[in-house]
């Protein structure tokens, strides 16, 4: 891997272990069942249950096709047990929300668009999605404030 890469890798707070390989890689870190941080790449996510969610966002043209985990399936696995949800993008946006909440508002983790990796180009790797389509009492301020795109990071205290 190039001088280069390496510098802009680990400047979005990639280790580099894990900058050699696929850049869907999502750290988990805070109040979740040893080991803690832990790294997930895509095929850690699917193991825990991939599912579809097909809705419109207030940033995209009509109804999208995405899949991923929900966010209730994500923390379960990891045995978090803390309160906050805090997600942080590869730009350092981060946006903190009461766990109960995000589970009650169906909160989802998308890992692909149309069947495919989302692009960081296209918000991804990963995207904190909520069904707006199903559910539009979730079309709300706070609600697209915790819509984090190009997600590296969950913290969970």
């Amino acid at each position: 891997m190039s001088i280069a890469r390496r510098v802009l890798l680990s400047g979005f707070g990639f280790p580099l272990a894990a900058a050699a390989g696929d850049l869907a890689v999502l750290q988990v870190a805070g109040s979740i069942a040893p080991p803690s941080p832990r790294l997930l790449d895509l095929a850690a996510l699917d193991a825990i249950g991939l599912e579809p969610l097909v809705t419109r966002t207030p940033w995209t043209q009509g109804p999208q096709h995405f899949s991923g985990v929900t966010l209730a399936r994500l923390l379960a696995s990891l045995g978090a047990f803390g309160d906050t949800l805090r997600v942080v993008a590869l730009n350092d946006y981060a946006a903190a929300m009461p766990i109960a909440e995000v589970l009650a508002s169906d909160g989802f983790l998308a890992t692909r668009q149309d069947g495919e990796p989302i692009p960081i180009r296209n918000r991804g790797p990963f995207w904190i999605l909520f069904p707006w389509s199903e559910r539009p009492e979730l079309f709300t301020r706070i609600h697209r404030q915790r819509a984090v795109w190009q997600v590296k990071r969950l913290e969970i205290a």
